[in-house]
């Protein structure tokens, strides 16, 4: 849906600067939006094969304001907690950095 290049997930792994980013960039193209934002952690109980800790959490965001490129980038967050608690937890940073970023950059 977002076009992240399979082989980019093979190389990266699904928990990633670089997946986020590819998320965020995804998002942002084919809304045509002006703001767009991804989130790609691991939550627990388990781990993946990539040896990522449980509660890492990278956050992607893109943007395209009227007249400029397309800029990105990407967090990388450390939660603790049970696997509700880095969820919530992921999905309230990567609000409060999309409203950091939009007051900070202007645009609306």
């Amino acid at each position: 849906m977002l076009g992240v290049n399979r082989e980019l997930i093979q190389k990266e792994g699904a928990v990633s600067r670089a997946v986020a980013l590819a998320m965020a960039e995804g998002a942002l193209k084919k809304s045509g939006a002006s703001w767009a934002f991804s989130v790609t952690g691991l939550a627990g109980p388990t781990g993946d094969s990539f040896d990522v800790p449980i509660g890492t959490v990278w956050v992607g965001i893109a943007s395209k304001l009227s007249g400029k490129d397309m800029r990105s980038e990407a967090k990388m967050f450390s939660f603790t907690g049970s696997r509700k608690e880095v969820r919530e937890t992921a999905a309230m940073a990567a609000l409060e950095e999309v409203l950091e970023r939009i007051l900070t950059d202007g645009g609306f």
